[in-house]
Order: structure tokens, then C-alpha cells, then sequence
């Protein structure tokens, strides 16, 4: 689980960066690292508003070769920490806004974290250089032109019936 200590955080803004592993953040530590959260904080008496950039190397796989590489991939999300009147009731709660009572000495972010990177991985994944490699588009054997016919070893008692379906077609 991952928190921000908000006891010295005063009025005026802030800049706190935290690095965590994987694990905090409920991520598979084979797919993810390097995990930076960079905060910027607007802190008045009953709130805090957070634009939270989070940074880290993923384990993708190119959809075009099926070949495993690590990427950076990057991602902002901007919430408000603040009373409970600010975030409404749970029918009408909103992700951007997050309950924080006065006596809070930190605030839980690892579903952000967590969120944030998963979405920030590219619908299609492409690894570098795979653009430029061929893809094979035909598959199986190759035709032989040296191979008969398969209508060419038609039964002799069709023979009768084949020539009326050509002359149906003229």
C-alpha cells in the first residue's frame, strides 16, 4: 500500500516525489519497474489538490512480432483530497475527488498509482524496429502449378452433368 505523509505539508504548494516498488502499488514486479510518482501539491487548510505524474518500464509485447521489450510508459491524473461535503454521497461520488478528514496524517494513493500506469500502456504495442520487418501473409504449402487439377479427376459418369452446369453458366 502506498501513502503521502501529509503532517508537514503546510499551506502553498509542494513538490514531493516517491519511488515504490511494485509491490506497493500492487503491480507484478516482472512487468513493471523504475516506478517514479511525482507530486505537485496545492495545500490549503482542508485540502489538497494533487497533480500526480507517475513514470515507469513496462514489459510489453509487440503485437506485430510477439516479442517481449521493455518501454517507458508515463501517465497524470489530478485529484483533490478535501472534506467529505466535497466528494458527495456514494451515488454521486466522483474518482477525481477523495475524502480526507482534518485529522488525517496521510492519504491512501495506491489505486492511483496502480490505475494510472495500467492505462497508460498503449492499445497497440509496437516494439522498436518492428515496423520495418516483413510479416509473412501466406501460410501453408505452396502451390505447385506441377499439381493436376482436382476437377480434371472427375468420375467419367459426371461428365454428362458437369457439361450442363458449363453450359448453364454461358
Amino acid at each position: 500500500m502506498l501513502t503521502l505523509d501529509i503532517t508537514h505539508l503546510r499551506s502553498g504548494v509542494h513538490h514531493v516525489t516517491l519511488e515504490p516498488d511494485p509491490e506497493e502499488v500492487e503491480m507484478d514486479a516482472n512487468a513493471f519497474r523504475n516506478i517514479t510518482v511525482s507530486m505537485h501539491l496545492q495545500c490549503q487548510r482542508d485540502r489538497i489538490l494533487a497533480t500526480m505524474t507517475m513514470t515507469a518500464e513496462a514489459e510489453l509485447t509487440c503485437d506485430r512480432t510477439l516479442r517481449t521489450f521493455w518501454k517507458e510508459i508515463e501517465g497524470t491524473y489530478v485529484v483533490l483530497f478535501g472534506p467529505a461535503h466535497l466528494s458527495g454521497d456514494e451515488s454521486d461520488a466522483y474518482d477525481e475527488v477523495r475524502s480526507m478528514d482534518p485529522t488525517d496524517t496521510e492519504v491512501e494513493i495506491t489505486d492511483i498509482v496502480h490505475d494510472t500506469l495500467l492505462l497508460s500502456i498503449p492499445p497497440r504495442v509496437v516494439a522498436p524496429g518492428a515496423e520495418e520487418e516483413d510479416i509473412p501473409m501466406q501460410f501453408g504449402a505452396p502451390d505447385e502449378p506441377d499439381e493436376p487439377d482436382p476437377e480434371d479427376d472427375i468420375d467419367p459418369r459426371w461428365e454428362k452433368l458437369k457439361k450442363l452446369k458449363n453450359h448453364d453458366q454461358e
